[in-house]
């Protein structure tokens, strides 16, 4: 069962315009979020993030309280109360006319499980370079967008090399981001990752990593990072809201990259994200 314009309806039953610009152009905004027995993670950022998203694409999200209540019953219906969920959240750009309208579009949410695996502790992210940029300079750089094909062809490259995700550079040759996770390394003590200005984006787990580095008194940085600072790395660790955050290696390099994998910085800052879980959750 989905959540389609706050009606429940059976998925096989959903219906989308053939007009719909979300459906014909990508002309859409999504978020994807972690439910954990139940109870959604972090969802006031997400749903900042979708208004800003949307706000780019001229598009309206409704109220924060109508659309939790739309998840919550999203999760009651389909009994998503042990384990954890992928929530999503799709805002299409309904039936306008390609220069602008008013037609409300589309809300859809939805729930699926998600893998149960997740964290630091997890067999290592094997990550691969692809040919495949980040525009930062496009209007939907930073945007959690649905025109989302050059993510998912970059992550099927990836695949087909025999690594988990995809790194991706942006016009600049500057590091910008994994094809589904933000990326962070490690040098010397100090955390690094892309900043805004590199096309990534502004993940809310990436957001909340960064808070946590401050917490633990760790020092992070945002800034330009290259194809040299990943050979370099003393870690690397992906973040999204269902990865959370795990350790990471250039595919060839796994083998030697046992650190990677129980590195102090990595494995602090998994420890301190999950009891932020627990404690917000609680």
């Amino acid at each position: 069962m989905i959540s389609l314009n706050g009606e429940l309806i059976s998925a096989n039953e959903a219906c989308v315009s053939p007009f719909d610009l979300g459906l014909t152009v990508g002309l859409g905004v999504f978020e994807t979020m972690a439910a954990y027995d139940g109870k959604v993670f972090a969802y006031d950022l997400h749903h900042a993030r979708l208004i800003k998203s949307a706000d780019k694409l001229g598009l309206v999200v409704p109220e924060a309280s109508i659309m939790k209540a739309a998840m919550n019953e999203v999760i009651e219906v389909n009994h998503c109360h042990q384990g954890r969920y992928r929530i999503r959240v799709t805002l299409s750009g309904g039936v306008n006319q390609l220069g602008g309208g008013s037609e409300q579009g589309d809300v859809m949410v939805t729930a699926r499980p998600a893998d149960s695996a997740s964290g630091a502790s997890i067999t290592l992210a094997k990550l691969a370079w692809v040919p495949f940029v980040i525009n930062e300079r496009a209007a939907t750089a930073g945007v959690k967008s649905t025109s989302y094909a050059d993510h998912v062809l970059a992550y099927r490259h990836a695949l087909n090399a025999g690594a988990d995700e995809a790194l991706m550079l942006n016009t600049q040759g500057h590091l910008a981001e994994g094809s589904m996770s933000n990326v962070f390394v490690v040098k010397d003590g100090v955390v690094q990752t892309p900043s805004l200005a590199s096309g990534c984006l502004p993940g809310v787990t990436r957001q909340l990593v960064i808070a946590l580095c401050a917490d633990l008194d760790l020092p992070i940085k945002e800034c330009q990072l290259g194809e040299q600072d990943i050979d370099s790395a003393d870690e690397i660790f992906l973040t999204s809201s269902l990865r959370e955050i795990q350790a990471a290696a250039l595919l060839g390099t796994e083998a030697r990259a046992t650190e990677a994998v129980t590195g102090e910085v990595t494995v602090r800052l998994a420890e301190a994200y999950a009891e932020m879980i627990r404690k917000e959750l609680s």
